[in-house]
């Protein structure tokens, strides 16, 4: 079950009858290179407009932040008109998947979604709120799942080297407003925005009584999170390249790992540092069972010695920074005493935290959002119950909005794509000496797995939108690999 990985031919339009030409030989050329052309042209037009899709969810919070934070309510869905045209220009011009049994299933399940929020309307009674959060839950679950295997099916890997070019840019601006932030009073401008009513204002975390955990340019840890993570991958997969085939200069990419460096070190997040060791972990893996000698040896050397200099790095350059994370992480500890396993209790929590919702959950649950961030902030009830109180997980999650039976496909569907998944990455990783693929899903397989992906809006553009990269990064290295081989034994056969 799954997408297709063999090269994918893009279908053309079928053009409008037209009375026959007088150069009929002129003509036939002329109509059977226009619908390429046209194709290939939305191609790069649906590229550039999932570009905007991506620094609109990198810039989202700084606009709701600092620019109008009167219309914050507003600018949160400013990405979803960008979203629907994508969509728009895929049926128009067949850039769809022509196949892909995933892809087919986000259609199916999309228009099951509004099923259900008309069944909720049925059953519970119409009333504002269940309008608000049933609309913000539908995109919560459903909007952005199609974008995936469009941006996996259409991407190139100039593509992929121009998002990552831009991420590893925009890593150094994010990371002189993160020391900006860090180095700020908690209620300082740059850190709860320009507002001046405070309940416009971004009151986050806290760290201590001087220090907040920073945000960079979202509303939230979390976003920043995704961000810092994201660009690790792209770093390691830059550094593991031949400089011939980096998106950016040497000295560019090493300002752009300082820049890394210093979100992870002044982030104030135990996620943050741990997804970061994961994808350094994932790229050691290359140097097991990658392929190429050179870049064998990279993965097993580099993503080791940096760690290394990170560790003797980090008190030094950020001395305040260190001593607050570590009292963040032995704070953390106590807390979490209660739990059996730690650390890692808490995290398999998340695994079997929904069991306990099964039977007393509505068949049809609760209805959608309620689950959410945003059902917890309006206080939102049903039958003077908050089910937003249920929820600690996104698994919890899916019970509360969707009910046991739904919520229980809900997340096979993530088991099983991330399963699909990474088989691709592990075909693309053993046929292909790239290391995008692999450092993506250490990514993308984290979220899409455990995620809060239907619970919070960063990581929910995020976690699609980089599921949809990593297919493209594992198609393109597959498709490298087969023309390689093609030309290696087209070359033997002429010997």
């Amino acid at each position: 079950m799954g997408m297709r990985i063999a090269r994918m031919q893009l279908r053309a339009p079928r053009p409008f009858a037209a009375a026959p030409p007088r150069h009929a030989a002129a003509a036939t050329v002329d109509v059977a290179a226009r619908p390429d052309a046209t194709q290939a042209a939305a191609r790069r037009r649906l590229v550039n407009v999932v570009l905007v899709i991506y620094l609109l969810a990198i810039l989202e919070g700084a606009l709701r932040k600092y620019v109008a934070p009167q219309f914050g309510q507003y600018i949160f869905f400013i990405r979803d008109p960008f979203v629907l045209y994508v969509y728009v220009l895929a049926t128009r011009f067949a850039l769809w998947p022509p196949r892909g049994a995933f892809f087919q299933l986000s259609i199916v399940m999309g228009f099951l979604g509004v099923a259900l929020f008309v069944a909720h309307f049925l059953f519970g009674g119409y009333s504002e709120p269940r309008l608000l959060l049933g609309i913000h839950g539908w995109r919560s679950y459903f909007l952005y799942v199609p974008l995936a295997f469009l941006v996996g099916a259409q991407f190139s890997a100039a593509d992929l080297a121009r998002f990552s070019k831009i991420t590893l840019l925009l890593a150094v601006p994010i990371a002189i407003l993160v020391v900006a932030q860090f180095s700020s009073p908690i209620n300082a401008p740059i850190n709860v925005g320009v507002a001046e009513e405070k309940e416009l204002q971004f009151v986050g975390m806290v760290l201590d009584v001087d220090h907040v955990r920073t945000t960079g340019p979202f509303t939230s840890p979390a976003g920043l999170q995704q961000f810092t993570v994201t660009a690790c991958a792209f770093l390691l997969a830059s550094l593991l390249l031949p400089a011939r085939r980096r998106p950016l200069g040497l000295v560019p990419t090493l300002a752009a790992g300082a820049s890394v460096l210093t979100c992870v070190a002044l982030s104030g997040s135990r996620g943050t540092l741990l997804q970061c060791v994961l994808t350094a972990v994932f790229a050691v893996l290359i140097g097991a069972i990658g392929r190429g000698t050179d870049l064998k040896a990279k993965a097993l050397a580099l993503p080791t010695s940096l760690a290394a200099l990170a560790v003797v790095l980090y008190p030094i350059v950020f001395p305040a920074g260190f001593a607050v994370f570590v009292n963040r992480w032995n704070g953390a500890a106590v807390n979490e005493k209660h739990i059996e396993g730690g650390l890692i209790g808490r995290t398999w929590y998340t695994f079997i935290d929904f069991v306990h919702l099964l039977d007393g959950t509505p068949i049809l649950g609760y209805g959608l959002g309620y689950g959410s961030n945003a059902s917890i902030q309006m206080r939102a009830t049903v039958d003077g119950v908050r089910p937003g109180a249920f929820v600690e997980a996104d698994f919890a999650r899916h019970m509360v909005d969707l009910g046991p039976v739904f919520g229980l496909c809900y997340i096979v569907f993530r088991i099983a794509l991330l399963i699909w998944l990474l088989r691709m990455v592990l075909r693309a990783t053993r046929s292909a000496p790239d290391p995008l693929p692999m450092l993506l899903f250490a990514y993308t397989g984290y979220t899409v797995l455990i995620g809060q992906i239907t619970g919070n809006g960063s990581i929910n553009v995020y976690g699609w939108l980089f599921v949809g990269l990593c297919i493209a990064a594992s198609r393109v290295a597959l498709e490298g690999a087969q023309q390689a081989d093609s030309e290696e034994a087209h070359t033997g056969a002429h010997e």
